[in-house]
């Protein structure tokens, strides 16, 4: 659940900085396998219908506009990566957690 979110936050945050190429890589296989193929595990359900929308909503923009500036992706892809090879990322991410949640009350 926690990865889903984080693609949630990171697919919003890429629109929020007009972003138009995105490719994320995620170490949890059934994560990518549930975006890619559409296979919904009841858990999930809610936070992979908004990245659907995210995505949906991005790809429409671009396909009506041609303006750069707009907050459309014209690329988007996510592919499974190797926990090992995924070391860095995983303690940028923790060290991120950490650090919200000390400002949190």
């Amino acid at each position: 659940m926690a990865e889903a979110l984080a693609i949630r936050e990171a697919l919003t945050h890429a629109i929020s900085l007009n972003l138009t190429h995105i490719w994320l890589r995620s170490d949890s296989q059934e994560l990518v396998r549930a975006i890619t193929a559409r296979r919904r595990p009841v858990e999930l359900h809610g936070v992979l219908s908004d990245i659907d929308l995210l995505l949906r909503l991005c790809f429409i923009r671009c396909s009506l506009t041609t303006n750069a500036s707009s907050s459309s992706f014209s690329f988007f892809h996510i592919s499974f990566i190797s926990r090992n090879l995924n070391g860095p990322a995983n303690l940028i991410a923790k060290a991120c957690l950490a650090s919200r949640n000390e400002l949190r009350p």
